[in-house]
This record gives C-alpha cells, sequence and structure tokens, in this order.
C-alpha cells in the first residue's frame, strides 16, 4: 500500500539539531524507535507516495538505493535536497535500518548521528551523509533510462565506497556525462586498484582547470581517462 509521505517542520529539524547537548534526546537514537512526539509534521500535504512494506537491506547499499529510487525517483532536484523530507525519513520509517546500517548505538559518535540522522552541512556531501538521501541520489546520478538494464551504473557505483565518495561528492559529480564515463571506464577495466583509482579521480579534477567537463560526452571521458591511465602506467615503469 502506497501512502503519503509526510515532511518536519524546519523548527522540527533545528530542535532535534539539539541532541548535542541534550542527553535525553539523544538517547532518543538508541532506543528501538524515535519518540513521535518529539517529530512536528508539517500540516500542509506532499505529493511524495511510497510503499509502506518496503524494507531497506543494510548490507546491500544497490538494493536499497534501487528500492528508494525506485519509489521517489520523480523527486525534483529541489524536493530532493530538502532536509525536512530526508530527516523525517531517518526518524521515523527507515529509523531502524539507519541504526543498524550504520551501528550506531550508546557509543556512537555526535558526529556518526549527525551525518546519518540529520541533512547539514554545505556542498554535495550533505545529501552523500543521511542515510536515506545518500541512496537516492547515488540512483540519481547513475540511472540510465536508456540502457537495458537502467541501473547498471548504480550498481558500479556501489562496488567501492571510494568509488561512490570521489564520483558523487566532487564538483563534477552533477555532470552526467563525466559520471557516466568514469564508470563505463571502470567497467571495462575492473581490476583498476584503489591507487590507480585516486590518481584517475585526481587527474580528472585537474582537467577540469583545463577543458569544460561538462561540455563533454561519456566517450571523450573515457577517452581522456585513458590517456591519463597510460601516463600513469608509464610514469610507474
Amino acid at each position: 500500500m502506497r501512502e503519503n509521505i509526510k515532511i518536519l517542520t524546519e523548527n522540527c529539524c533545528d530542535r532535534l539539531l539539539g541532541f548535542e547537548a541534550d542527553q535525553l534526546l539523544r538517547e532518543e537514537y538508541f532506543k528501538d524507535q524515535f519518540e513521535p512526539l518529539h517529530l512536528e509534521i508539517l500540516n500542509t500535504p506532499t505529493q511524495y507516495k511510497i510503499d509502506n512494506t518496503i524494507e531497506l537491506d543494510p548490507e546491500n547499499d544497490f538494493k536499497s538505493s534501487r528500492i528508494i529510487f525506485d519509489e521517489l525517483g520523480n523527486l525534483s532536484l529541489t524536493q530532493a535536497n530538502d532536509r525536512r523530507l530526508w530527516v523525517h525519513l531517518t526518524h521515523s520509517r527507515f529509523f531502524k535500518y539507519t541504526k543498524k546500517r550504520w551501528n550506531i548505538g550508546s557509543d556512537s559518535s555526535n558526529n556518526a548521528i549527525l551525518d546519518r540522522f540529520h541533512f547539514e552541512g554545505a556542498g554535495l556531501s550533505t545529501r552523500m551523509r543521511n542515510s536515506i538521501s545518500r541512496l537516492w541520489w547515488a540512483a540519481k546520478v547513475t540511472y540510465d533510462a536508456n540502457r537495458t538494464n537502467p541501473y547498471e551504473l548504480t550498481e558500479l557505483i556501489w562496488r567501492k565506497q571510494d568509488l561512490f565518495m570521489n564520483l558523487v561528492e566532487r564538483s563534477y559529480g552533477t555532470y552526467p556525462s563525466v559520471i557516466y564515463g568514469f564508470l563505463e571506464f571502470y567497467k571495462e577495466h575492473p581490476d583498476l586498484n584503489d591507487n590507480i583509482l585516486r590518481m584517475l579521480y585526481k587527474g580528472l579534477n585537474a582537467m577540469g582547470g583545463v577543458l569544460v567537463l561538462n561540455l563533454l560526452t561519456s566517450d571523450k571521458i573515457k577517452e581522456e581517462l585513458s590517456k591519463l591511465l597510460r601516463f600513469y602506467s608509464t610514469r610507474d615503469t
């Protein structure tokens, strides 16, 4: 059954941030359910709907990412950057999932709780830390309806945590052709080790100072990555 997703008020999101100074509020994160009395819901209904029977897998980010995007793939970019949505989902519908996925317990740091339950900060990394928004955004930047398997690149980006962080959290993470090109290149070179991949991220970033990356096709990105790989391979021999 699909049901409307409610969102929190801005004031509620701000109050929840008080867990760092309020020990009783902090302890709510260690219970089986976050006390609904702490969650002030905006009265205005939303158009977001989600199947209330779905379950996310704390052991499989790709599977969970696909589920969330299947459910909420029609969010606008503005809606997908709305902390009131993601903070409500992590404190209600996916509270248990978030705790289990990130091993949240009484010994967890305030930063761990802030990162995984809240939606605070500046830049692309903000939406990649929240337990649920990261799943949606990873699928958003990799989903390709023109492929036989639209989630082919989504699965690739979840294969390595380092791959996810260095592609999606950088400035070029907003350019589909760059993401597609890099992941297609990785698919063709699955044996690249983490050290080489990091050099490719760095090289791609430097390339952005010379070329307008968002104007390049995915094939051109692959071509440039091939040049970088040859350069690094030659340098190390």
